[in-house]
């Protein structure tokens, strides 16, 4: 629109310019051709002073232009900057958030570590503990301090759960049946409670065989004897161990001298039990079947039925 009003203006000023201009009159009189040119010259002042104006109007309506223009420029970067203010606080929002979740994970990851600390505190008191280590100390065992002396030296501070649950009740002289996985401590579990039994009897080579430990395999009687030669370290009572594939005449003869412990595979304990006469086994206070499951699953059920019959019930 404002364009627009300054055509019109230049329109106006066209017309005025083009008025017819009046003659002076003839006149000889030099005073008179004076004044007329000074009165043109008038004329003419003002009509370039008309024009100034109008220029300066024109310049004025662009500054206007401009202006305006330049206030929408800014009018959108207002926008955009509005547009950013709103970016950044959903940002902001967003990791407040995240924020927010980050708190509640970690207190909930507290409340479950404090939880479980509970739990274990009352498995402590119950005398219960994780995996294979209970929370029962081998100090803690009524045994003898020959036993004590040679755990000890064999680094064993806590009992595994297999024996800290069969231990106290053999050392009663009650029968146990007990089942664990291989590496669990199981050979302890029978042979501390079978040492102390020798030993608090007082056996020696004269009253013979006390104990009789039989094993499925050769390889696991001969571990067998290995960790029971450690824990009777201190102890006076003999040990010994019968297995196919050995010398059997070296075997007899050891048995007649007396074997207070002996370790033996089935095969050949009953064979010893049937032809050798030196083998005094009448005194016999304990038997331990080791992996029960294997023997059976080897065949060896009949072997095991004629031992139990040629031994002291």
């Amino acid at each position: 629109m404002c364009p627009a009003a300054a055509t019109m203006k230049s329109a106006g000023l066209s017309k005025k310019r083009k008025q017819p201009v009046v003659a002076p009159p003839e006149s000889d009189s030099e005073e008179e051709e004076s004044v007329y040119d000074t009165a043109s010259d008038g004329d003419e002042g003002e009509e370039r002073q008309q024009e100034l104006e109008s220029d300066d109007e024109d310049e004025d309506v662009e500054e206007r232009s401009n202006d305006d223009e330049e206030g929408e420029d800014e009018d959108e970067d207002e926008d955009e900057s509005e547009e950013e203010e709103v970016k950044e606080d959903k940002k902001k929002k967003k990791e407040t958030e995240q924020a927010k979740e980050t708190v509640k994970e970690d207190k909930k990851e507290k409340k479950e570590k404090e939880v479980g600390k509970e739990e274990k505190k009352v498995k402590k008191k119950k005398g219960e503990g994780s995996g294979i280590l209970s929370n029962k100390l081998c100090s803690e065992l009524p045994i003898s301090e020959l036993t004590a002396n040679a755990i000890r030296e064999m680094n064993y501070t806590h009992l595994t759960q297999i024996q800290a649950r069969s231990i106290p009740h053999l050392l009663e002289g009650k029968d146990v049946m007990g089942a664990a996985k291989t590496g669990s401590g199981k050979t302890l579990a029978f042979l501390v409670p079978a040492i102390e039994l020798l030993h608090h009897l007082h056996f020696s080579p004269r009253n013979g065989t006390g104990v009789i430990v039989v094993c499925p395999t050769r390889e696991l009687a001969i571990q067998t004897h290995n960790v029971a030669k450690e824990l009777m370290k201190y102890h006076s009572q003999t040990l010994g161990y019968v297995i196919g594939g050995n010398n059997r005449r070296s075997e007899a003869d050891q048995l007649a001298k007396g074997v207070n412990l002996l370790v033996a595979t089935p095969g050949r304990l009953l064979d010893h039990l049937q032809n050798t006469k030196s083998f005094i086994y009448k005194r016999l206070k304990c038997l331990v079947i080791d992996e029960a499951d294997r023997i059976l699953e080897q065949n060896f059920e009949e072997d095991m039925k004629q031992i139990f019959k040629r031994l002291p019930q």
